[in-house]
Order: C-alpha cells, then sequence, then structure tokens
C-alpha cells in the first residue's frame, strides 16, 4: 500500500512557470514614458511651478493710465519719419497755479524736448514732450520707475530709448520692447493745444505717483 502512494506521489505536475508578458504591450508602456517626459520638460520651463510663462509686454495695464476714456492725442504735425539719433532739449514752460504751457513750435521743432514741472509740494518733476511718428504730440513724465532714469531719446529706428537703463520703447504707443525697465511705460499726461501753446493741467502731476515695481524686471 506504501508503495503504491509513493509511485502515485512521483507523477504529479510540474509548477507552472510564470506568465510571459507579450511583447505587443511594449510600445504602449514606451509611449507612456515619453508623455511623462515630455511634461516634465514643460514643467521644467515653466519655472518648474506649472505657472504660466510672464504676460506679453503689449498687455501692460499701466499704458495710459493718468488719461481719460477715449482720449486722443492732438496732433501737432504731418507724419514723422525718424531716420537719425535726437537728444532732448530743454525747454522752459510757464507755470501758474492752473497748470503749465510750453510753446509748441518748439516741440515741433525740436521732436523732442524736456522741462521740469514745480509741483505744490515744491518738489520738481521731469517732464517729457515728443512727436509721434503719427505726428500726434506726447507728453508726459519723464521717468523710468525701476531705474530712476529721466533722459530719453529718439533712436534712428524710431524707438524711444532711456538714457540711464537702456530700455526701449515703442515711439507711438509706448509699449515696452527690450530693456530691465520694458514693463513700466512713461506716464502719459492729458494734453490740449490752445494756439501756439501746449496746456497741461496742474491737478494731475501735483497728485501723480510713480508706478508701483510689481512687474518683472530684466
Amino acid at each position: 500500500m506504501s508503495k503504491n502512494k509513493k509511485k502515485h506521489a512521483s507523477k504529479s505536475k510540474p509548477a507552472p512557470e510564470p506568465q510571459k508578458r507579450s511583447a505587443s504591450t511594449r510600445p504602449w508602456v514606451i509611449a507612456g514614458i515619453v508623455v511623462v517626459a515630455i511634461v516634465g520638460i514643460v514643467v521644467a520651463l515653466n519655472g518648474g511651478s506649472g505657472e504660466s510663462a510672464a504676460p506679453a509686454v503689449s498687455d501692460n495695464e499701466y499704458i495710459g493710465r493718468l488719461l481719460p476714456a477715449n482720449y486722443e492725442s492732438p496732433k501737432v504735425a504731418d507724419a514723422a519719419l525718424y531716420t537719425a539719433a535726437i537728444s532732448m532739449t530743454d525747454v522752459a514752460a510757464t507755470q501758474d497755479e492752473t497748470g503749465f504751457t510750453v510753446a509748441l513750435d518748439s516741440v515741433v521743432s525740436n521732436k523732442i524736448v524736456r522741462f521740469d514741472y514745480t509741483r505744490s509740494t515744491g518738489e520738481s518733476l521731469p517732464m517729457i514732450a515728443y512727436v509721434r511718428p503719427s505726428g500726434k504730440l506726447f507728453v508726459g513724465v519723464s521717468y523710468c520707475p525701476p531705474c530712476e532714469g529721466e533722459g530719453q531719446r529718439i533712436e534712428a529706428d524710431g524707438t524711444l530709448t532711456c538714457e540711464s537703463c537702456g530700455t526701449r520703447r515703442n515711439l507711438e504707443d509706448n509699449t515696452g520692447l527690450s530693456g530691465a525697465c520694458k514693463l513700466y511705460p512713461l506716464d502719459e499726461v492729458p494734453s490740449v493745444v490752445d494756439g501756439s501753446s501746449i496746456v497741461v493741467d496742474s491737478a494731475i502731476l501735483d497728485a501723480w505717483t510713480a508706478q508701483p515695481l510689481d512687474r518683472p524686471v530684466g
């Protein structure tokens, strides 16, 4: 009896081998790895935080922040074609309790001028006026917030350049093109032409404050 049991046990079936994974599933695994790698690269390029890239310069919300709705700057000359560099010319402005006036001819003939406005606090505010390529007038505060530069010049390519940091801006609409302060436009102020004079109200200049430094630079 014991011999039969031993003989029967020797015929037991061997344990089944582990089933091999079909080779047809391997392309799907490889594709998954590639997708993960691409996602990782995209996140890394965005700073590793998944945040979107910095907004385009043209989205600058501070352009024209001091201008009333539907403001149109006065046209003072025919279209201007700039083919040579032009530095600021210092001119005198006439000031009283209501505002200041500057001779229209001095701006048109020199293309870009600088003058000072004395605020009610006694502080001197650097001002700029120039003729845009369209022939329209630009009057504003000549102050670049991050670098605190006050001097500007028109380049031969028709751009406006800060003489302190080298930031270049579009001469027509003041959008930044390059440089550390490109997201900080010069603050344009509303102006009117009265006969032979450019006139600006003092209230907006007495209340002026520099733009907050809350945007990327460089």
